[in-house]
């Protein structure tokens, strides 16, 4: 019914499926096809042209396979900043109520918070903030979806759902929290008392930009409780990034002895570039098939990175 090479398509599709676990309608939203369809298309019973949606999954598939021609960074390097935000939110999670960890941009806060939640993924979520999610209601459907939580129609009852959702010693994580309002905060906060009036702990961790800690740690009135609140406040700065956190993040230089160009990528990570720029760098280096020292500075160069 469909040529070679359509049915490979169809056969992508199944693996993709099983390899993340996904729903039809999932991995038909993930590709950018209707699940319906692509049930339709198994099944014979498409009546439209086919050609337009095997164009599509070609489209995705060929973007993936050139993927992986390209460098692929470490998932997670244990770096000294890294390590110490991860430990921040285990503190916050045992001990309950609230716990701040922010810093610099691209020195390796979310990807601590990433790898947090992928060791506890029962008891552990994060949530990124963005500037749309500015009032109470917007926060906490967030919070419900994330969580697992029956989506409710008014604001308090949105809450007790969350409240009732969450269990003893669980951990909500925000990362980019300099987005949060007052009132946001408060609401998590509040979450928190609750579950210490109970005799029980509920870590809400703030991970953001160095105007986080300066909010919550202010003197106005409105910050007194979360103050007060706040058991851990920790600030990272890119000057912190040692060289040993780039041979971690680049084991293919340090096996190789390129002490030259880890030193070079230490430099640009101390700069606001930070960790994230350093990756930057080196992967465009790596694509373009030069990653010793005079490549990674003229790919500085061309990307008009300080150096």
């Amino acid at each position: 019914m469909y040529t070679d090479e359509q049915n490979e398509l169809l056969e992508k599709v199944e693996v993709l499926k099983k390899e993340k676990n996904l729903s039809q309608n999932a991995v038909g939203q993930l590709i950018g096809v209707s699940g319906t369809a692509l049930s339709q298309i198994k099944n014979g019973k498409y009546d439209a042209n086919p050609q337009n949606f095997f164009d599509t999954l070609a489209a995705y598939f060929g973007v993936k396979e050139r993927a992986k021609l390209t460098y692929s960074e470490i998932e997670y390097a244990p770096t000294t900043i890294s390590k110490q935000i991860y430990n921040v939110i285990a503190n916050c999670q045992s001990k309950g109520g609230l716990a701040v960890a922010c810093g610099d941009a691209g020195i390796g806060k979310t990807k601590a918070a990433q790898k947090f939640v992928s060791d506890n993924p029962s008891n552990s979520f994060l949530i990124t903030i963005n500037p749309c999610l500015n009032n109470a209601k917007s926060l906490l459907e967030t919070i419900a979806d994330r969580i697992g939580a029956v989506q409710e129609k008014s604001v308090n009852k949105l809450w007790i759902s969350i409240a009732n959702k969450l269990s003893d010693g669980s951990v909500l994580i925000f990362d980019e929290s300099q987005h949060l309002t007052t009132k946001a905060i408060e609401i998590l906060r509040s979450l928190s008392d609750y579950f210490n009036d109970k005799g029980q702990t509920l870590g809400i961790c703030f991970i953001g930009n160095l105007e986080t800690v300066t909010r919550m740690g202010g003197k106005k009135a409105e910050f007194a409780q979360i103050s007060n609140r706040t058991k851990q406040r920790k600030i990272y700065r890119n000057t912190e990034i040692q060289r040993d956190d780039i041979c971690k993040l680049f084991p293919i230089l340090e096996a190789e002895n390129m002490d030259a160009e880890i030193d070079f990528l230490l430099r640009i990570a101390r700069t606001p570039q930070a960790l994230r720029g350093a990756i930057n760098l080196f992967s465009n280096a790596y694509d373009n098939e030069n990653y010793t020292y005079a490549g990674l500075v003229a790919m500085a160069q061309f990307m008009d990175m300080e150096v």
